[in-house]
């Protein structure tokens, strides 16, 4: 099994592709989100359980919930051309894996570990994988200084990448 991850400072990073709309309202439990969801709705998704809150900015900040994901590009204010339906395009590669029975997100400490330090707990690796025996690239995302563009910087590329089999690792 090829997979791809990503990890930059304290924080998570991912990637993700394959886009399916949903009607209004609320995504599905389960189902695809679209640009009309909301923050809530990333986080709520089953797809995100337990790591929900690393796939955005900021880790340690409260988010409005009723946020939708097409002003996603207000949480990154140093990145420009943020496009809300290749973000959704993205989280909803994520879902797919996660549907069929694959791991999305793997934390990199033990629980012992997070549990002396539990900064710990904010860091982990997104795996996306492409086909096997396909190339395979590591995607780190910058920003760290002020907060972590993988929603732009590290989603999109993979996202691509791995629609034509490379596999990646934000």
């Amino acid at each position: 099994m090829m997979l791809g991850a990503a990890v930059v400072g304290s924080s998570v990073v991912a990637v993700i592709v394959a886009s399916q709309s949903v009607t209004a309202g609320s995504a599905p439990p389960g189902g695809h989100l679209r640009v009309t969801d909301s923050i809530g709705d990333v986080f709520a998704h089953p797809a995100f359980a337990g790591f929900g809150r690393l796939l955005l900015p900021w880790d340690d900040r409260r988010y409005d919930t009723a946020m939708p994901l097409s002003n996603i590009g207000s949480l990154l204010p140093y990145h420009t051309h943020v496009v809300p339906a290749l973000v959704v395009s993205s989280l909803n590669r994520m879902i797919d894996d996660a549907n069929a029975g694959r791991t999305v997100f793997y934390d990199i400490y033990t629980n012992a570990e997070m549990n002396t330090d539990p900064s710990r707990r904010k860091t982990g690796l997104f795996f996306f994988r492409g086909k096997p025996g396909a190339p395979f690239a590591v995607i780190a995302p910058g920003g760290g200084f002020a907060y972590v563009g993988s929603l732009h910087e590290a989603f999109r590329t993979p996202s691509k990448s791995a629609t034509a089999g490379t596999t990646h690792s934000s």
